[in-house]
């Protein structure tokens, strides 16, 4: 379990900082791999750019870019916040994960937001946002409490911004540590005008049950999700097999496994006139 301040501290404000999450070794297995990811011509689908520049500001499907992103899925202390925070850690599925790439000098800055695109608004969902690079050049600003004003347009957003403006706190981490905050605080960063590189790779997790009673997606995606938390624990978490209660109705998901499960297809994608989409 994680400590009972780091719980409280989310669960009052919105966000919490997990210090030292992963160790240094690991975090250097992390960069590297997220270094060869963007150097590769077959990932050059994957990486999103900048029209204005044509650098990468994100990469997507990192599940499949190397198996060190698998064996961090399951990490022990992704295994404790998701045991303290998810009231059903067993029925877990991770729903989101891509690597923010902000380039030195002129990464680009993240809007005011919440992250409600393709989102439930009737759970708590809440986001990991995993540091590769120390942050503190160029932090995220969170709105403590803002998570407790529910959903909120465009509009509101940025009203509560401009209302608020200086009660934005920014949240400093280290290589290896961990932000997690609840997808509706409200937050944003500013570009990243350091002459340092930062590297977050963010996963996001619900359960079987938001997903199946409060979200877009239908039960094939979800098992095909699910699938790859199953594999990943079973490869590298063999202890917490008693996580596993569904694998005999994964077995034509678990085999072939699929590691490219976009978030959008046909029949989702991010529709540009809802208001609670804030991209």
């Amino acid at each position: 379990m994680i400590d009972s301040t780091v719980k409280k501290t989310f669960q009052e404000q919105g966000y919490c900082v997990f210090k030292n999450a992963f160790s240094r070794e690991e975090i250097k297995e992390l960069v590297k791999a997220t270094d060869k990811a963007l150097t590769l011509p077959k990932n050059v689908d994957d990486l999103l750019t900048i029209n204005k520049t044509q650098h990468v500001h994100k990469i997507l499907y990192m599940f499949e870019k190397d198996e060190a992103f698998l064996k961090a899925l399951v990490h022990p202390s992704i295994l404790k916040i998701l045991s303290s925070l998810s009231e059903t850690p067993e029925r877990i599925v991770p729903t989101w994960e891509d690597m923010l790439i902000k380039i030195p000098y002129e990464g680009v800055p993240v809007t005011v937001h919440q992250d409600l695109a393709l989102q439930s608004v009737n759970h708590e969902i809440f986001s990991l946002g995993i540091y590769l690079h120390d942050s503190k050049p160029n932090p995220v600003y969170y709105l403590p409490k803002s998570h407790k004003l529910g959903p909120l347009t465009k509009d509101e957003i940025y009203q509560v911004y401009e209302e608020q403006k200086d009660d934005f706190v920014p949240l400093y981490a280290d290589p290896g540590d961990i932000i997690i905050h609840n997808v509706k605080t409200v937050h944003y960063s500013e570009e990243n005008k350091s002459s340092s590189p930062r590297y977050t790779w963010y996963l996001e997790f619900r359960t079987l049950d938001q997903l199946r009673f409060d979200s877009p997606w239908d039960e094939d995606w979800i098992l095909s999700r699910r699938a790859i938390w199953v594999s990943a624990l079973k490869q590298h978490a063999p202890d917490m097999s008693h996580w596993i209660e569904d694998e005999e109705n994964l077995k034509d998901y678990l085999n072939p496994l699929n590691l490219r499960v976009s978030h959008t297809n046909d029949h989702i994608n991010y529709d540009q006139t809802n208001p609670y989409n804030h991209f």
